[in-house]
């Protein structure tokens, strides 16, 4: 992911990670905030990073159904609340990372 000064052509700022990569349908939306919402779309993941290029929350898209199953998203844009009148703003609240030593998902 870049950012890339649009009259200088200067590299503003760069997210890289391991395995981090979609040959089309993704994005990246600058969030108000500073972090950035991410989207690898050929792999259904969607995540947000800090401009210290931490992960502050990720959705991984379950596969599809049919003939052709796919986790692909095209793209994702974080909206305003003030976009949605008729839903109350909800009070976001921090959540405490599971330790990996003893969390795993029920098979």
């Amino acid at each position: 992911v870049l950012e890339i000064d649009p009259v200088t052509l200067a590299l503003v700022w760069s997210y890289a990670a391991p395995n981090l990569y979609s040959f089309n349908i993704s994005g990246a939306q600058r969030l108000p905030n500073g972090n950035t919402l991410i989207t690898e779309g050929t792999t259904g993941r969607v995540f947000e990073v800090t401009p210290e290029k931490a992960i502050v929350w990720e959705y991984l898209a379950p596969p599809s159904t049919g003939p052709r199953p796919s986790t692909a998203i095209y793209r994702a844009y974080r909206i305003p609340y003030g976009w949605l009148p008729q839903v109350a703003r909800p009070k976001e609240l921090p959540v405490a990372r599971p330790d990996p030593a003893s969390f795993h998902v029920p098979g």
